[in-house]
């Protein structure tokens, strides 16, 4: 049967009237996150409560408790009611909590991040290691271990004379202060604005420390991997100083360019995967955007909650270089022992 065209019109019309009332229903709920404060889904005096509000997160307020996706109106409410000057604030702290991830667990740390080892890890140890910030370089010589160690790192030399059971105390100690920082960063995301990537999950922060997990493998697989291709060169005769390009962290270079190897060096120990296969940097690059991202991504941060950020984040970088320090150092022959000239 075919409809004539005023019956359209009629049909046309219904429709609208049917669907403005949900419509205006919407709009007045505030569900495209627009005129909160309007609509009365903020609490009183929300420019005096709500704009600076450090470690005050959505549930302080009556209003938005009990129902966790209530975050999203705290959030809508405090950018709603903040000025141009205070949003130029939250712009600026977010800038520079996106620098965190790649600054202070890679950048701040160029000379720390080689550990010397006499052997290598095994596959879940390295990879814990790597995931914790330090890259395991096998030396093959105990007494070389000590001089390189000793050479980028503090607490090397007092580490090494200490025995067996000092360095798992030390274990154990460093494992509950990572543990620790973990839930220091937990906590501090769960008391802020939470992330934009989704508020109701609170803890983007330290899941982005365990992801870490996952690169890691992939650096150590591929590591594996250059480091028999280096062992079957060495064994048909191709090089007979193995270990000195072991020490170098696997590039090939000759010890005529000092300045060369320097910089080579440098290269490894202040980049994560920098002489690894291109697997592996991708691995890496894709990890720290993802940091960049999820830090960025906390909303409202204000001056004092940046300065509490900031020192979590030395805390959990520290803390977990420390630790894998340890790990490495539990494989070694310690005690006492003399380096060997």
């Amino acid at each position: 049967m075919a409809v004539s065209g005023s019956q359209r019109l009629r049909l046309a019309t219904f429709l609208v009237l049917a669907i403005l009332p949900l419509i205006i229903a919407a709009a007045e709920d505030g569900s495209t996150g627009s005129n909160r404060i309007e609509t009365g889904q903020c609490p009183p005096n929300t420019e005096g409560t709500m704009v600076y509000s450090p470690f005050k997160p959505y549930f302080h307020w009556p209003k938005f408790r009990g129902d966790v996706q209530k975050c999203w109106v705290a959030a809508d409410c405090l950018m709603e009611a903040a000025g141009e000057s205070r949003k130029q604030q939250f712009a600026s702290t977010a800038l520079v909590m996106g620098l965190i991830p790649l600054t202070l667990k890679d950048i701040a740390w160029p000379e720390r991040r080689i550990m010397h080892v006499t052997k290598e890890l095994k596959p879940s140890i390295e990879i814990l290691v790597l995931a914790l910030g330090l890259v395991p370089v096998e030396t093959g010589n105990k007494a070389l271990t000590r001089r390189q160690s000793a050479q980028t790192n503090m607490i090397a030399k007092a580490a090494f004379r200490a025995g067996r059971g000092s360095t798992i105390f030390w274990v154990v100690v460093c494992s509950l202060l990572v543990v620790a920082s973990y839930a220091g960063m937990a906590i501090m995301e769960i008391y802020s604005k939470r992330s934009s990537l989704g508020c109701p999950f609170p803890v983007f922060v330290p899941l982005w420390y365990v992801i870490a997990l996952l690169p890691a493998a992939i650096h150590a697989f591929f590591a594996r991997l250059r480091r028999r291709r280096t062992k079957k060169h060495v064994r048909h005769g191709h090089n007979s100083e193995p270990q000195q390009e072991a020490a170098k962290g696997g590039f090939d270079i000759s010890e005529r360019d000092p300045i060369e190897l320097e910089r080579k060096a440098k290269i490894v120990s202040a980049v994560q995967g920098a002489d690894e296969e291109w697997p592996v940097q991708l691995a890496w690059g894709i990890y720290y955007i993802a940091g960049t991202l999820i830090f960025t991504s906390i909303m409202a941060v204000t001056v004092v909650e940046l300065v509490c950020w900031v020192g979590l984040g030395f805390a959990v970088a520290g803390s977990s270089k420390i630790l894998a320090f340890f790990l490495c150092l539990v494989f070694e022959d310690t005690g006492g022992e003399r380096e060997r000239e």
